[in-house]
């Protein structure tokens, strides 16, 4: 009744019950307020309390609620299981009731106003008198739960009305599953019993089968035999028919090794016929080729005799040119020498005549004699020394370049008739040759056409030779007279005169 009356008195009583929205509230805070501290203090404790708390602000009782679980709070740390801490907030406990109310006035003075209960909570006012007055302000989560409990007993109806209808649906749909079920074992019987009666059907089939095979195999086997005889037959035939053929055979070998023997015979004298008659054309043609020879080699002679007679009159014909060059040669070097000594005379004389009329101008202007007249003599022997010196380097000069002409034309000469040594010899051999191939191509006249092609080409090739030849020998003899003419044209260096 108390608590009815403080919750009258209080319009904002409601948030008291808000504390019951956490599990947690619903232990440490609820179950004070529920009982307003009658079950954890006695009589005198709870007159206590309630004297300060209606002497307060509504909100000083929630400061009570902390305040009293501050005060426990060593015992409510040792706590470990849930119902430890229902047990607690359920029963009387050893705190200090004028300790929770001196933490509860320090609250209310420590709490910021922002935080402060005393915000929503509004004072204390009297009763009406011979009424109550209206109370709206019971907690609405209270109402709330019981519709909630409503609306969940009627949810776990319609659950289990559903639950029920689908228990029906499902025995029904077994029952059915079992009417199916049977009537598919008694198809499967009935399937087994056809399967039965086809199986016996296909063993009878089978068995007519293997009898037919049976008459088959033997009537195969009698067909094999006739086949095996007739085969039998034919073979043997054969055998006589290519025994025959063997027969023929061999008697027609015989009659060819037979005509192969005549004609071997046949052809052994025909090739020794033909043998004589070539051993008769060999000698023919060795006798003409010796004759041909023979007289090829008097002429190559003769012409050689010919060439060594000219290459001789042309080598003394160079000997001959030489010497007069070498004449030549002395003569001018014998001129020069008379130049050098009538210009040495003609230096001397007019170094004298010099001297001479010198020395008397000077007498003339009364001079006495100079030391000078010594002086002279000397320079003019002096001078003569060095012509006669020139004149030994002219001559020695002109004896290398005598020496060095005659070496150059002893080389000439030697290579001169060193080509004509070669180009005689190679004449001589083609001669030769072209006497053999003359004696082929006459004994060759009868065969082929292309035989006598390639005997005019080796002619035409001779004739060429003995052109190239001709042509050397005129080059030969046409550098010699370069040489002599170069020689000839040569000059000694010549020293100037001092």
């Amino acid at each position: 009744m108390m608590m009815m009356r403080f919750c009258r008195q209080t319009k904002g009583a409601y948030t008291l019950y808000a504390l019951v929205d956490l599990e947690g509230r619903k232990i440490y805070a609820w179950p004070l307020l529920e009982t307003l501290f009658s079950e954890v203090l006695t009589r005198d404790e709870w007159l206590m309390l309630f004297d300060n708390v209606f002497t307060n602000p509504p909100s000083y009782l929630l400061m009570v609620v902390v305040a009293y679980a501050m005060s426990a709070r060593g015992p409510l740390m040792q706590c470990k299981e849930l119902d430890d801490f229902r047990y607690f907030y359920h029963h009387r406990n050893a705190v200090d009731v004028r300790r929770v109310i001196k933490e509860a006035y320090r609250l209310m003075d420590a709490t910021p106003d922002d935080i402060h209960p005393a915000k929503s909570l509004e004072e204390f006012v009297p009763l009406t008198v011979g009424q109550y007055p209206v109370f709206n302000k019971y907690p609405k989560f209270i109402v709330d739960y019981q519709v909630q409990e409503r609306e969940r007993i009627r949810q776990e109806e319609m659950e289990y009305m559903r639950q029920r209808q689908v228990s029906l649906e499902m025995q029904k749909e077994t029952m059915k599953r079992q009417q199916e079920e049977e009537a598919w074992y008694r198809q499967q019987q009935l399937l087994i019993d056809a399967e039965e009666k086809r199986r016996r059907l296909i063993q009878h089939e089978e068995q007519k089968l293997v009898d037919q095979r049976k008459r088959l195999y033997a009537m195969n086997r009698e067909v094999k035999l006739k086949e095996l005889q007739l085969l039998d037959a034919a073979r043997r035939k054969f055998l006589h028919f290519q025994k025959q053929q063997r027969e023929s055979e061999l008697k027609r070998l015989d009659d060819e090794v037979q005509r192969k023997a005549l004609l071997r015979d046949q052809e052994t004298e025909t090739a020794l016929e033909e043998a004589e008659i070539r051993n008769l054309e060999l000698q023919l043609q060795k006798k003409m080729f010796e004759q041909e020879l023979f007289r090829d080699f008097a002429t190559a002679g003769q012409q050689l005799r010919t060439e060594q007679d000219m290459h001789r009159k042309q080598v003394e014909l160079e000997e001959r040119i030489q010497q007069r060059l070498r004449d030549a040669e002395r003569e001018r070097q014998l001129e020069i020498r008379r130049q050098l000594q009538e210009n040495l005379a003609k230096s001397a004389q007019q170094n004298i005549e010099a001297w001479t009329s010198n020395e008397f101008e000077y007498r003339r202007k009364g001079g006495g004699p100079r030391e000078g007249n010594q002086k002279c003599t000397d320079d003019v022997a002096e001078k003569a020394v060095e012509l006669e010196e020139q004149r030994r380097f002219t001559e020695a000069a002109d004896t290398r370049r005598l020496q060095l002409m005659e070496d150059e034309g002893k080389e000439a000469h030697e290579h001169g008739r060193s080509m004509t040594e070669e180009a005689v010899q190679a004449a001589y051999g083609q001669r030769l040759g072209q006497s053999y191939l003359n004696s082929t191509t006459f004994q060759t006249l009868d065969t082929t056409k292309s035989d006598t092609n390639t005997t005019v080409t080796l002619e035409r090739s001779g004739r060429t030779f003995d052109e190239q030849e001709l042509a050397l020998l005129n080059e030969v003899r046409r550098l010699r007279q370069k040489l002599a003419v170069e020689n000839r044209n040569k000059r000694p260096p010549v020293h100037p005169e001092s």
